[in-house]
């Protein structure tokens, strides 16, 4: 039961139309510490009683913390302890009331926080309602309150910045003041931000020293101050990777927290871990908030009252506008995941996993400060080539915050050419929080042994024969029939037992539909050579089919636009049915811009409905967003693999493919890459055309000038009238450091060069 704490009573008397109060001192020997993974409240009741006038008695009643926050040593302590600031920051904003949230929406937002891994938010710009920081006092978030400060148009310019006319320190120091005394008692309150993107100047050293005369018990922040004496944390926005470890080398007097990173819009949050690992290198850095929790477009309805997610000229044809630049959200308006928020679950999860493979042992080590890992069972899987061959559990888990403990699982015996890949699973044994039972809370893989391709048997198909008639090649026997074109070699048609695969050639294809960070940086202008060469490349037949020990080679060359490369694909078509498809690319200058993707694509009837891989899923993965990827096997159907971003973009991509397959009712086709190559792969129900950047009014101009603009929507995709199948060697990562210039980093580019992959696509009937 409850017992009380404190308590003590006062005699006071106020006169009319005055104010009075009351200062109260004591030492609480033994509470429970709040922080975001303990977070522990206590009641406060206070009574104004008048013993004349009972009538007009009023009560307060207060959940309240104790905690401590200082910066001690070039660290952000909570506690007496370093932290980790898992964060992100967080508009008020509903698809239906705008700038008006209900609790409702609040609670939503902080359960699905609490769901993945984040444990820090940021009133980004303004003092939140009351009832979000009670939310986050109740169920644990670190919060950075900000003042409603911001004037970025004038703060681009030294002269036109208010922090250099005292003028307007009232303005500021009330709305300071007021965000102070409205929210000083909730422990989830850990910093005060000054604003945002309001410049420097000395009005901001004077509103610092304002509110630490009023709260020495909490640092104050602010961004553009840098390291200067006005804010206690050094606090930049979208620093490079590079940068970090400057500042962390150079013996900072100041912890290092992005007030925001990882630029979330659209296809986006590439290398999330590689801040991490820097990150986790440096005592002095200590996380950051990405930008940003939620996208802002609003619902519209279209003229058939068929919804959509309106932004930029929507809302007035006629006015300056930024486009979709209000969405970069790792959730959209109505509060549904964007793939890349599982990338950051992963990232921020609080346990890492080891394996020792010599010892067969899992090392799990907890990342809490002040809790320990507990209400947790450890699943754990081997998958065989994708199958689960064997599992296990472990019950109730207690690993102390900061400490490891040491798993010996009994694994079978490994056989040989088959992958092996190794799967941890932490799950909450009960509802623990926000959270429900069964919740998975982290997990890591292992591949304990590579893939080995498959050897793909013949079948029992009669030796194939050739015929010419007119300008094609038919290459066919009793189950299997493919025309080609004489001149380009290049394929009209393909059966297999009668039924159609496919009255498309299987073309290259160097171009992506631009992301919004692709848009950022220019790349539909600097790549725009490569969206040539998919879309103007000419074939010509340079191997005529003949029969060899292995079905029918054939070959053909491609001439590229300005013959910026040269490329060969080759051809085999095998007696059972199975093309095989070798491509050699050779770049052949070296000014040529990076390419966003290097592969080839097949467009299919729309009877093909359903898709499989081995790879990493079930949502899209990227080179340089793939670690929340599980390696195994897939499925789905085809409508489901792409995702309605608010403007149409890049989406649905699989990386690490081991194989791949598209069905139909009656035919299923099933990509292997030769040798030990991963491929990365997509189907969607519709052609490129559906996704690609088309520019908005005034040639797509934005008001900013930081980002094209589009008037393009995800809601006005059209599906159902082909199927694109897209089997890559390799694209490029969807970056994320910023949308407006950065373009992907280098380890996640494909530069000119030389690449050749191989693929094999085999058909069969569906039982």
């Amino acid at each position: 039961g409850e017992s009380t704490l404190f308590a003590e009573k006062h005699s006071l008397e106020v006169p009319a139309g005055g104010i009075g109060g009351i200062t109260s001192e004591t030492l609480l020997k033994q509470v429970n510490l709040w922080s975001a993974e303990t977070p522990h409240l206590y009641h406060m009741s206070i009574q104004i009683s008048d013993p004349s006038h009972p009538e007009s008695n009023q009560y307060i009643h207060k959940k309240i913390g104790f905690r401590t926050v200082e910066i001690r040593k070039s660290q952000l302590l909570v506690n007496g302890k370093a932290i980790a600031i898992k964060g992100v920051d967080r508009h008020e904003t509903d698809p239906h009331t705008g700038h008006v949230v209900s609790r409702t929406s609040m609670e939503k937002d902080i359960s699905l926080m609490k769901q993945y891994n984040i444990n820090a938010v940021r009133s980004s710009h303004y003092p939140n309602h009351s009832y979000w920081y009670d939310l986050c006092d109740k169920y644990g978030l670190y919060v950075i309150d900000e003042a409603n400060i911001e004037s970025h148009p004038l703060a681009l310019e030294e002269d036109t910045q208010l922090g250099n006319e005292m003028s307007w320190l009232p303005a500021h120091l009330d709305r300071v003041e007021r965000m102070y005394y409205r929210d000083r008692n909730h422990p989830s309150i850990i910093i005060w931000s000054l604003g945002n993107e309001a410049g420097e100047g000395e009005l901001f050293r004077s509103l610092y020293k304002s509110l630490k005369a009023l709260d020495p018990t909490r640092p104050v922040q602010y961004e553009p101050g840098g390291t200067e004496d006005y804010t206690d944390i050094y606090c930049p926005m979208y620093p490079r990777p590079e940068t970090l470890v400057k500042y962390a080398e150079n013996q900072p007097e100041k912890p290092a927290i992005m007030i925001e990173y990882a630029h979330a819009m659209g296809n986006s949050v590439g290398n999330l871990q590689d801040y991490w690992d820097i990150i986790d290198r440096y005592p002095e850095l200590q996380g950051g908030f990405i930008w940003d929790w939620v996208d802002q477009a609003l619902e519209y309805k279209d003229e058939d009252g068929k919804p959509y997610l309106a932004y930029g000229h929507d809302y007035h044809p006629d006015l300056p506008t930024d486009g979709n630049f209000l969405n970069n959200g790792l959730v959209d308006p109505y509060r549904n995941p964007h793939p890349h928020l599982y990338e950051v679950k992963k990232v921020y999860q609080p346990a890492g996993f080891h394996w020792n493979l010599e010892t067969a042992t899992l090392e799990i080590k907890s990342k809490n400060i002040f809790a320990p890992l507990q209400d947790l069972d450890l699943h754990w899987i081997l998958l065989e080539n994708g199958y689960k061959v064997q599992e296990g559990a472990v019950k109730d888990l207690h690993i102390k915050p900061e400490l490891s403990e040491l798993f010996k699982l009994k694994l079978i015996s490994l056989k040989t050419a088959k992958e092996y890949v190794l799967r941890a699973r932490l799950i909450t044994n009960k509802p623990v929080g926000l959270l429900e039972e069964g919740h998975e809370l982290a997990f890591e893989q292992f591949i304990l042994q590579d893939y080995t391709p498959p050897e793909l048997r013949g079948g029992t198909g009669t030796p194939l024969v050739l015929q010419e008639e007119g300008e094609q090649i038919l290459i066919q026997n009793d189950h299997t029939q493919l025309a080609i074109h004489s001149t380009t070699g290049e394929i009209l048609s393909w059966k297999y037992r009668d039924q159609l695969i496919t009255e498309e050639p299987i073309r290259p294809n160097f171009w992506r539909a631009p992301t919004d960070n692709d848009l950022g940086n220019g790349m539909h202008e600097w790549a725009e050579i490569w969206k040539q060469a998919t879309e103007e490349l000419e074939s010509t037949l340079v191997q005529a089919p003949a029969l060899s020990d292995n079905g029918i080679d054939f070959a053909l060359e491609y001439k590229l636009p300005e013959e910026i490369a040269s490329l060969r694909v080759s051809y085999t078509l095998s007696n059972e049915g199975a093309l095989s498809v070798d491509y050699h690319f050779q770049s052949l200058h070296d000014s040529l811009p990076n390419i966003p993707r290097l592969g080839m694509f097949l467009t299919l009837p729309k009877q093909f409905t359903e898709t499989a891989w081995y790879g990493r899923g079930p949502h899209f993965t990227y080179w340089d967003r793939k670690l929340a990827g599980k390696i195994g096997i897939h499925k789905g159907l085809i409508e489901d693999q792409f995702h309605r971003y608010s403007r149409p973009q890049e989406t649905g991509n699989k990386t690490d493919i081991r194989w791949m397959q598209v069905s139909s009712e009656t035919l299923q086709l099933t990509v292997h890459p030769a040798d030990n190559q991963l491929l990365n792969g997509s189907v969607w129900p519709f052609p490129t055309s559906e996704l690609d950047y088309v520019e908005g009014k005034d040639g797509g101009k934005s008001a900013s000038g930081l980002v094209p603009v589009s008037t393009r929507h995800g809601a006005e995709i059209r599906t159902g009238k082909t199927v694109q199948w897209n089997i890559d060697i390799l694209q490029m990562g969807v970056g994320g450091d910023t949308s407006w210039g950065r373009p992907v980093h280098k380890e996640y580019s494909i530069q000119p060069g030389e690449y050749r992959y191989s693929f094999k696509i085999v058909p069969g009937s569906r039982n």
